[in-house]
């Protein structure tokens, strides 16, 4: 399971740095016992041009081995930095942070094996609050680190790590309810179409999902474009824009129509992931992220929910310019940016100085985590 796409495809995973070919080199540098000859001095000459085109071929290596170590070197920190923003996104959801007080219980026997040790003393510290005592985190951060560079990329995304980390804490559940992963964070979906030409209803199956997913340029262009917009609505307007044809097969017409989406789970946890092009100037992200508001209401976003089902923003996943990831979190009325490998924040300030930060220092906001209103909950 992973997020629902509407405008392009996300769930590709970056692939892995490949290794340049390696050259084998079979030369002989011993020296010749013999006089040499005419033939032999010649010989001689090609064998030393042989010897410098081999030297430099060797340098050559040195310099493409010293790249590779540079650019995995590079991928790991990135990889670091996502993991690192995005558990702290995640400790940052009030909502999450109460459920695993309530909820947390030793792992069944049959379950030990299917979530890893690092995850269990992770989120058990996180609870009991160990996590605070100076190296702990850093020390269960780089666990975690290596039980994930099994299973992913080091080039994958916060993203890419967020499903990671959420599939493996599927397993984290007891016989008498479902786990924290689908009782926080599964969104459960069904498309529904009314052909407005034969006028068949089909009916599809429903689909589960950790949240969608939108292109940042659609939602910068529709911004742009209609002005005093508000965010839900945007993400509305890009969903409408989905079609699907009218199944021939079922006695369909096989003409596109929209699609209505509704919504039968509503997750107190709903999260936004952003694709972005990488190549955003300073102007086009802070336009984009004027798009976002801290509060919104997804019962105009999906039918089937009670109007003013309203969450507000906990936590969001950046990356800026140099593929850092940051992790900018609303703690006790203000915002924050959480720092590398500690639990301190730089004050922010408000929504205003957040779309300023984010424009001014290139961050291009990942993940959006929405949690559910109190008086919803």
């Amino acid at each position: 399971m992973v997020f629902m796409a509407q405008q392009r495809n996300s769930t590709s995973m970056s692939s892995p740095l490949s290794k340049p070919g390696e050259h084998k080199l079979s030369v002989s540098l011993e020296p010749e016992t013999t006089s040499p000859t005419v033939e032999e001095d010649s010989m001689e000459l090609g064998d030393t041009v042989n010897q410098e085109e081999v030297m430099k071929n060797m340098l050559g290596e040195d310099s493409q081995s010293e790249h590779l170590e540079s650019a995995l070197s590079e991928a790991s920190a990135r990889y670091n930095s996502a993991l690192d923003m995005t558990l702290k996104a995640l400790l940052n959801i009030k909502i999450l942070k109460e459920d695993l007080m309530h909820n947390m219980q030793p792992l069944q026997h049959h379950l030990e094996d299917q979530v890893p040790s690092v995850l269990q003393n992770f989120f058990t510290a996180f609870v009991s609050e160990e996590i605070k005592t100076e190296g702990v985190y850093s020390y269960l951060l780089s666990d975690l680190l290596a039980l994930l560079e099994e299973v992913l990329s080091m080039s994958s995304g916060a993203a890419e790590v967020l499903v990671a980390i959420l599939e493996f804490w599927h397993c984290w559940k007891n016989a008498e309810r479902e786990s924290l992963v689908t009782r926080l964070f599964t969104l459960e979906e069904k498309e529904r179409m009314s052909c407005r030409k034969c006028r068949k209803k089909p009916n599809y199956p429903e689909q589960s999902s950790y949240g969608i997913v939108m292109a940042a340029d659609s939602i910068r262009d529709l911004k742009c474009a209609l002005g005093n917009i508000e965010f839900v609505d945007i993400l509305k307007v890009i969903r409408m824009d989905y079609t699907m044809l009218c199944d021939i097969k079922n006695g369909g017409c096989g003409i596109a129509n929209f699609i209505h989406h509704i919504i039968s789970k509503c997750p107190p946890i709903f999260t936004i992931v952003l694709e972005w092009e990488k190549s955003e100037t300073e102007k086009e992200i802070s336009e984009t992220t004027k798009a976002f508001e801290w509060e919104i209401d997804i019962s105009r976003l999906y039918a089937g929910l009670e109007p003013k089902t309203n969450y507000r923003l906990a936590s969001m996943v950046g990356c800026d310019e140099k593929q850092e990831h940051i992790c900018i979190a609303y703690e006790k009325n203000r915002w924050v940016n959480l720092r590398r490998d500690a639990l301190a924040g730089e004050d922010v300030g408000n929504w205003k100085s957040v779309v300023r930060f984010c424009g001014e220092r290139k961050v291009r906001p990942e993940i959006l985590f929405y949690e559910v209103v109190r008086s919803m909950a």
